[in-house]
């Protein structure tokens, strides 16, 4: 072998090492352009999602400047026509002041101007109504009596300043001139001099509005000018007999004159814009060829603007600052574009870096978790705590007070009163709005770092951390009360008109938040038992009394079907003679062991519980079933049953009774049903719409202890009622002298103008029966002529032998 046939290894390999890089370089360049490509495709997506995102940003920015627009724009429009309903009620105010005065002056037909500043003094008109500068009685004086007329005032003048003052006696008329008839004051009271408008002033020729009023015997609400400043006018006619004649001519024949009233229109307006900042109104009326504006606030620059038409001549313009739907002038949607821009660049930088990793999945993970985490912990409708975040922050709460001496944990335990109510005469939509409201409305009064929680249904939990002797809690309470009352208006334009809540408070050191929600919700039941819409501070003895109270419920819910219930029956006499004319039925509850349980020991807790319904309808068909016995027996009376709100709200509650009447037997005008004046407080409407329909059958309505609420004389005259039975109140009083018979005596003049009957309750001695004979009361009711007795003590004598008896 030749040394050139002999190869090493080196010699072999060499040859083929270019070949080996060469494919190396090509696989390295090929990686790398599938790793640019992969970039540039990467970097040419996430571009795109940010050009996207981008563009959401400006768009949803922009949707949501248009949005909060249109909700300032709503929010005006709502609060115009709350400021334009304020108005209208200041005036239906100061109209039932102006009835009740004519009910007065009606029944008093020849009243002196000293008379007549008693009664206003009386019922404290001066001091009640701020915006009132006078109130007087005007007379239509042909010209033929007026020489009459000044004589009879230069003998009795005005006192414009109450008892001791006696105005200037004018004997001119301004302004001066010779007409057929003048309109002048017999009497009023002004509340200062600069407001005392002079006794000879002709009404008619300054008031043009008063000759409409008295041909058409409605009220007048109109300006008044003297010629140096205008005021704004309340006005409604009077007649002889204190009823509205049905024809113009017999106005015109039995017209007395016209009671009024002169407000001034600053305190009105200003009112009215009371809880609407940066809002102006103007108030024009137009109308029996006068023409007034009255102005209140400044308007804003380049102001919106809303008119409501009262249709009565006066017409409510509102102004506001306008809403702009720009992104500039929103600050919210301003925020929220800077903010999408950077969040867009934020996840585009983002996206480059999760691209390669699990960094996305890890991501995508978190806020899953996130979101099933809050859902987990926060209510779905309220988005508030739920109960067991509620109870978590509980022990946070407890844990830093245990550590800090000076500092307590509280609870306020809220219900909804009513909230079955809404759910079943408005749906459960508007009950989950209602809900919602609610909720807001708890968060917008606490502070940043309470804690509002539903805990289910309609139960709320504010939870405090609160300085020790601090009494913090009680106020917050009072804001939360007053924050509810407010009305809320639904999507779909109805509106519930008042929310009231039961609130129970807890506060002091406590070792787990089980023990301080329970103290809490045990004050809660104090507060419902004390009537709702309150709020109670838990005590010690609070444990004990709802025990008993929920053994007094359990106990109730079986009195009816074991037959426990009866009814004692309290006659109702007619005055002079003294004769029964009818019975009221009393239901009285025969305990096993308590023995005989009052009614105003266990119908709140019925009213409470639902159970009213059914123990009210026995007592309609029992005391029907009574009464129509006793028209079999020859001895036919009336008999009067006490109705609950909660009946009247049943929407079948008027075939109840005709079922009732139908089944029994009696006469439809046999039966009243009494009614409190709460009932006209929470919905006249609701009320009357029942009502109409039972009194169409002939049924009789009554008001029970009439004067002890607040119901408006507009909703009395608009509510189907018969008969108002005095509360027992008015009737004690007239042992005290004073105002007591001048204050019964305007309630009975009320019942003369309206045409209605009028009881007296609570009559237990002599005095006062003699006293309630000389003003004229046709009815009275009382110990001192009849105890309630039961049926058959009734039923064995003739009416006149019950009153004897009785008596």
């Amino acid at each position: 072998m030749q040394e050139s046939d002999v190869h090493s290894p080196a010699a072999a390999v060499a040859p083929m090492a270019p070949g080996l890089k060469a494919l190396r370089l090509r696989a390295a360049r090929r990686l790398s352009r599938e790793l640019q490509g992969r970039t540039v495709v990467l970097f040419a997506l996430t571009a795109c999602l940010m050009v996207v995102g981008a563009f959401a940003a400006i768009s949803g920015s922009g949707a949501v400047a248009r949005s909060d627009a249109k909700r300032e724009m709503l929010a005006f429009r709502f609060g115009s026509e709350q400021i334009s309903s304020t108005l209208q009620l200041a005036i239906q105010h100061e109209e039932d002041l102006v009835v009740s005065a004519s009910a007065f002056v009606a029944s008093h037909p020849h009243v002196s101007p000293a008379a007549f500043d008693r009664w206003v003094e009386s019922v404290h008109a001066i001091q009640r109504y701020p915006e009132l500068e006078n109130i007087g009685l005007v007379n239509f004086v042909p010209a033929a009596s007026l020489a009459a007329f000044q004589a009879a005032m230069g003998a009795h003048p005005l006192r414009p300043f109450g008892r001791g003052s006696v105005g200037p006696r004018e004997s001119g008329i301004v302004p001066p001139g010779r007409h057929p008839y003048y309109c002048l004051a017999s009497a009023g009271l002004a509340r200062s001099q600069s407001s005392y408008v002079p006794a000879g002033l002709d009404y008619c020729e300054v008031a043009p509005s008063l000759e409409s009023s008295r041909t058409s015997g409605q009220a007048n609400f109109a300006p008044f000018s003297d010629g140096a400043t205008t005021d704004l006018a309340v006005e409604t006619p009077v007649y002889r007999g204190g009823l509205v004649p049905r024809t113009i001519a017999a106005r015109r024949r039995d017209f007395d004159g016209w009671l009024g009233e002169l407000l001034v229109p600053g305190i009105v307006l200003r009112r009215a814009l009371e809880g609407h900042p940066n809002v102006a109104v103007t108030f024009r009326y137009d109308a029996h060829h006068q023409k007034v504006t009255l102005k209140s606030g400044r308007a804003p620059h380049d102001a919106q603007t809303m008119s409501i038409n009262l249709h009565n001549g006066w017409t409510v313009q509102t102004f506001g600052p306008r809403a702009s739907a720009g992104i500039s002038h929103d600050g919210y949607a301003l925020t929220l574009l800077v903010g999408g821009v950077l969040l867009c660049l934020m996840f585009g930088l983002l996206a480059m870096v999760l691209a390669t990793s699990r960094r996305r999945a890890l991501s995508l993970v978190s806020e899953k978790t996130r979101e099933l985490s809050h859902q987990a912990l926060h209510d779905m409708l309220t988005g508030l705590p739920n109960r067991a975040l509620v109870i978590d922050r509980a022990e946070q709460l407890i844990a830093r007070t245990s550590r800090e001496p000076s500092r307590l944990a509280g609870a306020l335990f809220i219900d909804i009163d009513g909230f079955k109510h809404v759910n079943d005469n408005l749906g459960h939509g508007a009950g989950d709005q209602l809900l919602r409201t609610i909720g807001e409305r708890l968060q917008a009064t606490v502070r940043d770092g309470d804690t509002v929680g539903r805990l289910g249904g309609d139960e709320f939990v504010v939870l405090v951390e609160a300085s020790a002797g601090e009494d913090g809690l009680n106020a917050l309470a009072d804001r939360l009360t007053e924050v509810l009352r407010e009305p809320i208006e639904l999507d779909d334009g109805r509106k519930i008109s008042s929310v009231t809540a039961s609130i129970g408070v807890a506060i002091g050191r406590y070792a787990t938040p089980d023990a301080l929600l329970r103290d809490a919700d045990l004050a809660l039941y104090a507060a419902k038992a004390d009537g709702k819409d309150r709020y109670a501070l838990f005590e010690p003895g609070m444990q004990s009394g709802v025990e008993g109270r929920r053994e007094l419920q359990a106990d109730l819910a079986a009195a009816l079907p074991k037959g426990q219930f009866f009814l004692d029956y309290q006659p109702i006499f007619s005055l002079p003679d003294r004769e029964v004319v009818a019975v009221e039925a009393l239901i009285r509850w025969r305990h096993p062991e308590r023995g005989i349980v009052m009614p105003d020991d266990f119908v709140p807790l019925a009213e409470e519980s639902g159970l009213i319904v059914a123990i009210g309808r026995w007592v309609i068909q029992t005391a029907c079933a009574q009464a129509a016995e006793w028209a079999a027996r020859g001895t036919p009376l009336g008999v009067s049953v006490n109705v609950s709100a909660h009946q009247i709200d049943r929407r079948n509650f008027a075939d109840d009774v005709r079922r009732v009447l139908e089944a029994t037997g009696l006469a439809a005008s046999a039966l009243t049903l009494e009614i409190t004046e709460t009932v006209l407080m929470r919905d006249a409407s609701v009320a009357s719409a029942q009502l109409e329909e039972l009194r169409a059958r002939g049924v009789r309505i009554a008001i029970d202890d009439f004067g002890t609420g607040y119901a408006s004389l507009s909703n009395l005259q608009r509510v189907p009622v018969d008969i108002l039975k005095v509360d027992r109140s008015f009737v004690a009083a007239l042992n005290d002298g004073g105002q007591s018979s001048e204050l019964l005596s305007a309630v009975l003049g009320v019942g003369r103008a309206l045409a209605l009957d009028v009881v007296a309750e609570g009559v237990e001695k002599p005095s006062q029966l003699l006293a309630l004979e000389e003003m004229g009361c046709a009815m009275a009711q009382g110990f001192l002529m009849g105890r309630p007795v039961a049926a058959a003590e009734i039923r064995r004598g003739d009416s006149a032998g019950v009153g004897a008896r009785a008596s």
